[in-house]
Formats: C-alpha cells, sequence, structure tokens
C-alpha cells in the first residue's frame, strides 16, 4: 500500500480522486494534488498557465486555444503525458513544505480527469 506524504486539506469542492500507478490525484474547483510516495504537488487553479497533452510514441500535436490556454489532444484512450505549465505550487516532501516559483511538471492523466481539469480551469 502506498503512503503518499499528505497535504493539507483540501479546499473547495472534492470534483475527482484517482489512484493509478503509484500515484494520487486529486482535484478540487480550486486546486490540483499530485501525490507520490515522496514528494507531493500542490497547485491551485489559478496559477496553472497551461496544460499540454503530449503523444509519447509520436510527436505530433494537435493544438486547439480554448480561451487564452493551448491544449493538445492527440486521440490516445486511456492515460496521456500532460505538460503543466504553473506560476508557482507548493511541494510537500520528508523535509517540510516548500513554496517553488514558474515550474513544469509532467503527469499522466486519465482522459476523464484531464477534461474535467480543463473545464474547471475555462470556469476561473
Amino acid at each position: 500500500m502506498n503512503r503518499f506524504i499528505n497535504v493539507k486539506t483540501l479546499s473547495g469542492e472534492l470534483k475527482r480522486t484517482e489512484i493509478r500507478r503509484g500515484m494520487g490525484y486529486r482535484l478540487t474547483n480550486k486546486e490540483m494534488i499530485l501525490l507520490r510516495d515522496d514528494i507531493s504537488y500542490h497547485i491551485l487553479l489559478e496559477d496553472i498557465l497551461g496544460l499540454i497533452s503530449r503523444d509519447e510514441e509520436e510527436d505530433k500535436f494537435h493544438d486547439r486555444n480554448i480561451g487564452d490556454m493551448r491544449v493538445s489532444a492527440n486521440g490516445v484512450a486511456g492515460a496521456n503525458t500532460y505538460k503543466i505549465v504553473v506560476n508557482k505550487m507548493r511541494v510537500y516532501n520528508r523535509s517540510g513544505v516548500h513554496e517553488r516559483g514558474a515550474s513544469t511538471l509532467y503527469a499522466n492523466l486519465s482522459n476523464g480527469f484531464s477534461e474535467q481539469l480543463v473545464e474547471l480551469l475555462q470556469a476561473i
């Protein structure tokens, strides 16, 4: 059983929770949390600058704009790798909580999770 680094109490309404391949994913209408055994990332949705899907087998992107955000769709069923660009985030690890500035994360998000995340980002 995985023991994730605990993140503070969630703010907002919980929309989705997933655990896949040793990673935990939580999404509320205000924040996204990525959980691993040794580190967790806490990102406010308002701090997400961009979300880009990447097809790992092909380097072709099919871009479309959603408001000020560019989203790439590759049509592969299941989980896709996403590049998440943020203005700032909190990083939780065994030595404590650290604030980080502009950062880029890569995460395997399910189609349902990524679609719901894009909907919430559009609502901001």
